[in-house]
Order: structure tokens, then C-alpha cells, then sequence
């Protein structure tokens, strides 16, 4: 555990994470604690769930080519945000996350347990 008390928590293994460009990863803190994971180009990306603008569901947007980079499109208003940094050309920000893979696993630095999986 680091200083802000997250922990390296595994997700799954590579070959099957990479299988989707974008899914949902559910967290034991509650639905405002999820996250959005993106492959792309062979990358994990992790960011906060729900768009900063008004909530929108970003594990269910398009991942593209924007400017060089990967950005993931909002399904709701059509907001970029980029995959590595969360960061959006009008100033709005989502929260991204580390992400390791080792011995085929990916892992994510955050402070709860996440889970493919909805919580019953």
C-alpha cells in the first residue's frame, strides 16, 4: 500500500481483459468509486467510470484516434478525454489510474477491490 492507501489490485488475466476495447470494473466502495478500462494498441488505460461533465457512462464510449493520441468519447455529449493523462481540451478531467501487467495478470493501483463483475 502507498501513502494514499492504494493497493496494486488484479483484474484479470491480459487475454482476456484485451478482448474488449472498453469495459466497466466495478468497485467494493460503490458505483461513484468504479472505473472505465481501456485496451488500446496493446495498452491498459484506467480512468474514472462516469464523465466529469455530467456523468456519462465512459466504458460504454468509443475509443479514437484523436490528435496523435487515444481519447475515449463520451457516449452522452461527445467529450474526449485522453486515455493516459484524462485530460479534455475545455479544461474538464477525469482521474486516471496506474496499470501493470505482470506474469499475464493487469493490475490497477487504487484504493478499493474491483471486480468485472456486478456486486448482488
Amino acid at each position: 500500500m502507498d501513502e494514499s492507501g492504494k493497493e496494486w489490485r488484479c483484474v484479470g488475466k491480459v487475454e482476456e481483459l484485451a478482448r474488449k476495447k472498453c469495459q466497466r470494473l466495478y468497485s467494493a466502495g460503490g458505483k461513484t468509486w468504479d472505473l472505465a478500462l481501456f485496451h488500446s494498441k496493446g495498452v491498459f488505460y484506467a480512468m474514472e467510470a462516469w464523465c466529469s461533465h455530467l456523468g456519462g457512462p465512459l466504458f460504454t464510449g468509443d475509443i479514437e484516434d484523436y490528435k496523435g493520441r487515444c481519447h475515449v468519447m463520451c457516449p452522452w455529449h461527445g467529450y474526449m478525454f485522453d486515455l493516459k493523462d484524462g485530460s479534455n481540451e475545455i479544461g474538464l478531467k477525469q482521474e486516471v489510474h496506474d496499470v501493470k501487467i505482470e506474469n499475464g495478470d493487469v493490475y490497477i493501483l487504487y484504493r478499493t477491490e474491483l471486480s468485472l463483475t456486478a456486486p448482488e
